[in-house]
């Protein structure tokens, strides 16, 4: 009775600590995101920063090149993009009003539903249940698109800059703060299979991270110049949107043709024209998921689609949209360490894809 108690509380004090983990996690997202982006950005160009060392440039200058062509790159793509980006943003009210007209038969129901709506405001007014003789009602107003889109942008200059900073540390630096975490260790047993399998994430890890890219970024050219032989408007937007959805597994894929459907239900009248996008993305996406990546990555990490689809979910709620596009590389790396060890190795079993 006693070790079923002990084992009771065992059981209880995990969870305990589990809970209370979650929820640190949640609170301090603040200060764990730019950390987080630092260090897959850090797996990320780490096989280029062994280049410039291969051409014996030092670390630090290698970095700082690195990541100064990383940040012009992507600034100046960020500017070229968002005049489109915001005109279609304020062109949301216009989209609503023609999705609608496009859906004759739901603006039908609509219209009956709030001819009946009205009816019953009429009868309650008649039997002198008149909302001026009721209490008066407090609206607060929530902000407007304009505020939402500028506490966006400081949140992601702040959290960018931070991930920047920390990210040049990571690179220049190189594996000293690796070898200093594995000196504590007690055993040179230890010490030995750390190193291992810390050299083993990191390889596979940077590997996998610069072939999704490559692969990502592949398929927004080909979905840009698609677009732009279509008349599609602005192009080099929703190619950039369909790379960066690609990095969240089924879900993006699924976005960006809801995305496409509805651009070119605003933009075309004709239906052949409407469906081509979108229908047409996902024939591509569907050809690049099953036949290209596999030829591709060859060593791939397989990931059961449930889990795949319940730790988006997890860290969507945790993080938010940054949760989102991190769910995939976090669950990967997470992967590759269980795969390393004797005592997680069970978990990555149950993680896989048989």
């Amino acid at each position: 009775m006693t070790h079923n108690n002990e084992k009771y509380s065992r059981a209880a004090i995990v969870v305990l600590a589990l809970l209370a983990v979650l929820y640190t996690v949640h609170v301090a997202r603040g200060v764990l995101l730019p950390i987080t982006l630092a260090v897959i950005f850090a797996l990320l160009l780490a096989p280029v920063i062994k280049m410039f060392e291969a051409w014996k440039i030092p670390r630090s200058l290698g970095s700082l090149i690195v990541i100064s062509g990383g940040v012009f790159f992507f600034a100046g793509g960020l500017y070229l993009l968002s005049s489109s980006a915001l005109e279609w943003l304020l062109k949301l009210p216009e989209a609503g009003e023609v999705i609608k007209s496009h859906l004759v038969e739901v603006q039908k129901d609509v219209a009956e539903v709030d001819s009946a709506t009205k009816n019953i405001e009429t009868l309650t007014n008649q039997v002198g249940v008149s909302s001026e003789s009721g209490p008066t009602k407090v609206v607060i107003s929530e902000p407007g698109l304009r505020a939402e889109l500028w506490i966006g942008l400081r949140n992601f200059a702040m959290f960018g800059g931070l991930s920047v900073m920390l990210l040049f540390f990571l690179l220049s630096s190189g594996d000293s703060l690796l070898r200093r975490s594995i000196e504590i260790l007690p055993r040179l047993q230890d010490k030995k299979r750390a190193v291992k399998l810390a050299r083993h994430a990191q390889d596979q890890m940077s590997r996998y991270l610069v072939t999704v890219t490559a692969m990502n970024v592949g398929v927004g050219v080909v979905t840009t110049l698609a677009l732009w032989a279509m008349g599609f408007p602005d192009p080099a937007l929703w190619g950039t949107i369909a790379a960066a959805l690609r990095f969240v597994p089924y879900l993006g894929v699924s976005s960006t043709v809801i995305l496409l459907a509805i651009v070119g239900a605003v933009s075309f009248d004709e239906v052949w024209l409407i469906v081509a996008a979108p229908l047409g993305y996902l024939l591509f996406a569907s050809v690049v998921g099953q036949v290209l990546d596999p030829l591709v990555h060859g060593y791939r990490f397989q990931l059961n689609p449930i889990v795949v689809f319940v730790w988006i979910f997890f860290w969507g709620w945790l993080w938010g949209a940054p949760g989102i596009l991190l769910a995939v590389p976090l669950l990967t790396l997470f992967q590759v360490i269980c795969r390393h060890s004797k005592t997680l190795a069970p978990v990555a079993h149950m993680i896989g894809d048989s």
